[in-house]
């Protein structure tokens, strides 16, 4: 045996008396080999707990099987929930997900894919990256789902929310309880999500006859910190001259508004209302419970992985889809919809409540 306790084809091989190619062929051809021969050797690796090397058998068959599924933030319970979804679907045709998790560096970003197809994976899933890592995906024509955003000019598969009807909905739903000086916290701005939410929350104001107040729109990041600073900036103003209203462009942007106006002692709805996008398992236990835009987290994943089998399966066949999710609104407190109820919001226009 080798000293590092790691079993080799040829000490199957040499337990087995046959050669290490007569090994590799029971593991990759096993009808070019006799009966009784190769169930001696089945017998060894069993007995050696032989696990053989998925990487080299997949370059010799030219694939590994293998997805990479690369995001800002696995700490937001919605990629978390992508995940899940796309680990079993992959799953269950025969593909293993390795996942990369680049936080907000585009330098990571590029380090993760060039490591991921440097190991053969053969397609990746992407939420966030940089232009240049995009560029050089797409100049060697590798297969690539773009998951949560898009980018002009790439062609690849697609797998979105629809943010700016999402932003819309949202907006339209504070109005309607009367607010008018109305905020939204948004991401990184080079993100399209981010671009349709934007333009979504500034079209229903428009229609509604407000007047945008640029202040009122900042820019931040996904995290929670990304909510915390700029509703400190937003809510330290005279209650005459800040927003009623606070529209999130996501969960964790949300907790960090919750967090900044309990330091300064305001009350949520009472004092400042607050929507946002992405439902996660707290959304509907922390107080107050926060109305949300929610987004099919799992299904995300479930079609980002379909799409790219599809495409690894027929490459020959394949055109370029674009898979749009409707979000649903679900009412609960933080909006202010029902101040007296102490616990969720109940429906309103036709929305879901809970």
């Amino acid at each position: 045996m080798n000293n590092k306790n790691v079993i080799t084809i040829q000490d199957v091989a040499l337990r087995a008396e046959v050669s290490a190619m007569t090994v590799s062929r029971v593991l990759n051809d096993p009808d070019r080999v006799a009966p009784e021969t190769r169930q001696r050797i089945e017998r060894v690796i069993d007995e050696l707990g032989y696990i053989p090397n998925a990487l080299a058998r997949g370059l010799i068959k030219g694939n590994t099987r293998m997805i990479g599924l690369i995001v800002g933030d696995i700490t937001n319970p919605f990629w978390t929930e992508v995940a899940s979804g796309a680990e079993e679907i992959a799953h269950r045709n025969g593909y293993a997900v390795v996942l990369g998790n680049v936080g907000d560096s585009p330098e990571k970003s590029d380090e993760i894919i060039q490591m991921m197809i440097g190991n053969r994976a053969d397609g990746l899933i992407i939420n966030t990256t940089s232009q240049k890592s995009l560029n050089s995906l797409f100049s060697r024509v590798y297969p690539v789902v773009l998951i949560g955003s898009e980018y002009k000019g790439i062609k690849a598969d697609v797998v979105v929310g629809d943010n700016y009807h999402g932003a819309q909905v949202l907006t339209r739903h504070l109005l309607e309880l009367g607010h008018r000086r109305i905020a939204l916290i948004n991401g990184p701005k080079h993100s399209s999500e981010v671009q349709y939410r934007e333009q979504g929350y500034k079209h229903m104001l428009q229609e509604y006859g407000l007047e945008l107040t640029p202040q009122w729109i900042v820019e931040g990041d996904f995290k929670r910190h990304g909510g915390y600073a700029p509703a400190q900036k937003l809510l330290s103003v005279v209650p005459e001259q800040r927003p009623t209203a606070i529209v999130a462009s996501n969960n964790f942007i949300a907790l960090g508004v919750i967090e900044a106006a309990r330091e300064m002692g305001l009350r949520i709805p009472e004092d400042v209302a607050l929507v946002c996008f992405d439902d996660f398992e707290m959304a509907s236990t922390i107080y107050p419970f926060l109305t949300v835009m929610a987004q099919p987290a799992r299904t995300y994943g479930v079609q980002a992985v379909q799409l790219l089998i599809d495409r690894l399966n027929n490459p020959e066949k394949w055109r370029p889809s674009r898979v749009v999710f409707t979000p649903d609104l679900i009412v609960r407190r933080s909006c202010g919809a029902r101040l007296s109820d102490s616990r969720s919001g109940a429906a309103v226009n036709g929305a879901k409540g809970q």
